[in-house]
């Protein structure tokens, strides 16, 4: 069962800093310091009195029912490259909950044991050696070229991808279905419709994607860095009074949620702050300007 051990140390601090924990454990992105947090008696409960609409009740059905889909959950599907929508992502950014591998969410087993002291009909998880094997019928196959690709692919809410494999997915809608999905969102898809279950094949990395929300810009951000691709940001400046302006970036560097590179529409170097990008999307285009030496 996922756990704090399967978060990355950005990640920990996020949910440590929500969490109000001290400095020094924030700062080294504590493990041990958020599970204490978690499962501290009531904090959990507490927690879940102070959740937005829905996140409360999704935590307690995927606590005592066991892991499910976003689309069981709140009847939509992924949102960003990778991340939760509200009000999950309320419950992902303070480590209550987790993505695991096969693309269902988990309650972390410290919030689940920390949500288990208030709540005494919670029942025990089942040893994994002893949980039944679930066998599925699959219409449709993505086969992707990397886990990236696929990643982005299992974002894609119209196709209601299941990773089974670091590049493999399926869905039990149609391949019609999925292959429309895919390419709605900017994904290159094969046009070989022969077998079933269908085959897909995405294209390369280098098609046009959005994300809205710190977490999956991040993402994006980093992800425009390692393909020096240009970004294009809606960013809301503090000088303007809060009006949002469009910028087309070519990024240089991105530390600290803070994303520094050419900005076209300035025609200079700037500094951007993940907290003022209230939607950015990574071209198909490479940056145009390399930073100074």
């Amino acid at each position: 069962m996922p756990g704090i051990a399967d978060l990355s140390a950005d990640e920990v601090r996020d949910a440590l800093r929500l969490l109000g924990a001290e400095d020094a454990a924030i700062a080294s992105g504590n493990r041990r310091a958020l599970r204490d947090q978690l499962v501290a008696p009531g904090r959990v409960t507490d927690l879940l009195d102070r959740a937005p609409d829905g996140a409360a009740e999704a935590f307690r059905r995927i606590a005592v029912d066991g892991a499910a889909s976003v689309e069981d959950l709140l009847s939509r599907g992924w949102a960003g490259v990778g991340r939760l929508p509200e009000p999950l992502d309320w419950l992902q950014r303070r480590a209550m909950i987790i993505v695991g591998r096969e693309g269902l969410v988990h309650a972390t087993d410290a919030a689940r044991e920390g949500f288990a002291t208030m709540v005494l009909d919670l029942p025990e998880e089942p040893p994994i050696d002893d949980a039944p094997l679930m066998v599925e019928a699959a219409r449709t196959v993505v086969i992707a070229p990397n886990e990236g690709a696929l990643d982005r692919a299992t974002a894609v809410p119209g196709a209601a991808l299941r990773a089974v494999s670091a590049t493999v997915a399926v869905s039990d809608r149609s391949p019609a279905a999925v292959h429309a999905a895919l390419e709605s969102a900017g994904a290159t898809v094969s046009a070989a419709t022969a077998d079933a279950p269908q085959a897909m094949t995405l294209g390369l990395p280098g098609t046009e994607q959005e994300a809205v929300g710190p977490r999956a810009i991040r993402r994006l951000l980093e992800q425009s860095l390692e393909e020096q691709r240009q970004v294009r940001l809606e960013y809301f400046a503090s000088s303007r009074g809060g009006q949002a302006t469009e910028r087309v970036v070519d990024p240089w560097t991105f530390a600290d949620d803070l994303l520094k590179g050419y900005c076209h529409l300035r025609e200079g170097e700037r500094t951007f702050a993940v907290d003022r990008i209230g939607r950015a999307r990574l071209l198909s285009t490479h940056r145009t300007h390399e930073p100074a030496e």
